[in-house]
């Protein structure tokens, strides 16, 4: 999320000023917001039921993209300086996004995408790049309902959370996926090639993540709920054009 820069700074404030830091309420959070991307792991990894990725490689692809938020973090902090950013512009929006597509991509690349024999299939850029975007999401709502659980507000926890699960956790999936779409069609070409459908991916990528976002900061009802529609129009689509993924051959 764009402002995830704002999120971890009020956190990093609010951890300050606190005589103790409670490992019940980070255990609540990490639930909170682990337990939900597991729940959407589960149901993707249907989109591969085919295949059989090495369940250890989709296990480490969710913890590196836990770590990735807070590789995005100063990224994202140094981006500020070097290319002048006010947090709500849509320049600094989009630029955002696409540093957390990138990062995103490179868990996935470190992880599986760069060994042959683990991305042995076109449909398998969707499976770990979708693992990595659950993991750095599941990390990003853990640090979203920190706050409202240390200020003891239950109420506002459950809603963060629900709202995550319903949106912002599918926008990674939305995002992430498609990203994983332009890998998969470039499975069987030459390196020049896989390298410019991926740079055209990221870039789709990020105009999707930035889409969202922005129609979040201009929130009111009425937006949320075309943000959300957005969201679930991108994944109904993401889901067509996987199937044409599962259905690319050599020749």
């Amino acid at each position: 999320m764009a402002n995830l820069l704002n999120t971890l700074s009020g956190y990093l404030e609010i951890l300050r000023g606190l005589p103790l830091f409670t490992i019940e309420i980070f255990m609540y959070a990490l639930m909170g917001g682990v337990l939900p991307a597991i729940f959407w792991l589960w149901f993707w990894m249907h989109e591969s039921n085919d295949h059989h990725e090495p369940k250890d490689v989709i296990f480490l692809s969710f913890i590196v993209g836990m770590i990735g938020v807070f590789v995005v973090y100063p990224l994202q902090k140094i981006s500020i300086s070097i290319f002048n950013l006010m947090d709500g512009e849509l320049s600094s929006i989009y630029i955002w996004a696409i540093i957390e597509e990138a990062v995103k991509f490179g868990g996935a690349w470190i992880i599986a995408l760069r060994h042959k024999h683990i991305f042995d299939q076109p449909i398998d850029s969707f499976i770990y790049m979708m693992s990595v975007a659950l993991g750095f999401a599941a990390m990003e709502n853990t640090l979203f309902l920190l706050t409202p659980l240390f200020n003891g507000d239950v109420v506002a926890s459950v809603l963060t959370g629900t709202a995550r699960f319903m949106g912002a956790s599918l926008l990674h999936v939305a995002a992430s996926g498609v990203f994983s779409v332009f890998i998969g069609y470039s499975f069987y070409k030459k390196e020049l090639g896989k390298a410019t459908w991926a740079f055209i991916g990221l870039i789709v990528a990020g105009i999707i993540h930035t889409i969202f976002n922005y129609i979040i900061v201009i929130s009111d009802e009425q937006n949320m709920f075309i943000a959300f529609s957005f969201v679930w129009i991108s994944i109904i689509l993401l889901i067509l054009s996987l199937e044409k993924v599962k259905m690319i051959k050599k020749f």
